[in-house]
């Protein structure tokens, strides 16, 4: 919570300062715990911090079919520790209240683009809650939501 609030400080002080270079130096020396995403390289750095960038648009607008389009079906729902596919848009919009809880909304609005954890696996969104990855087309995908992670 204290790194949410920092980065939140961090971010409302170089927009009322604005001097790039300090900004920029504020944020590159912001610490986070288990940040990776950069040991991965440029490209994919850039393109999960952009994915990231448009599902919290998406999620703030409540744009369940934006959502649904930025998922790689079948994708892994797992609830109170049970595994789930849903297997396509109409499932997940059908579902999608029980999938995108506030919990998975909060954790998806909470998180810095700064302080991303990735592995060969993809990137993790908070605890575990969404894990999203590129796909073999070059596109950003979500593989997982997990309602019972970081509880």
């Amino acid at each position: 919570m204290r790194l949410i609030i920092r980065g939140f400080l961090v971010i409302l002080l170089c927009s009322l300062l604005s001097p790039k270079l300090l900004c920029a130096q504020a944020v590159a020396d912001e610490k986070c715990e288990g940040s990776t995403v950069d040991t991965q390289g440029p490209k994919t750095a850039n393109a999960a911090r952009a994915f990231l960038a448009e599902l919290q648009q998406a999620v703030q607008a409540n744009d369940q079919k934006k959502i649904a389009g930025m998922i790689s079906y079948p994708m892994n729902f797992i609830h109170e520790g049970k595994r789930t596919r849903i297997r396509n848009k109409q499932t997940l919009i059908a579902r999608y209240d029980s999938i995108f809880t506030e919990h998975i909304r909060k954790a998806i609005l909470q998180q810095s683009a700064h302080c991303l954890f990735g592995n060969y696996q993809g990137e993790m969104i908070g605890n575990g809650e969404v894990w999203f990855s590129e796909m073999d087309d070059g596109s950003v995908k979500i593989m997982t939501v997990n309602s019972s992670a970081g509880k």
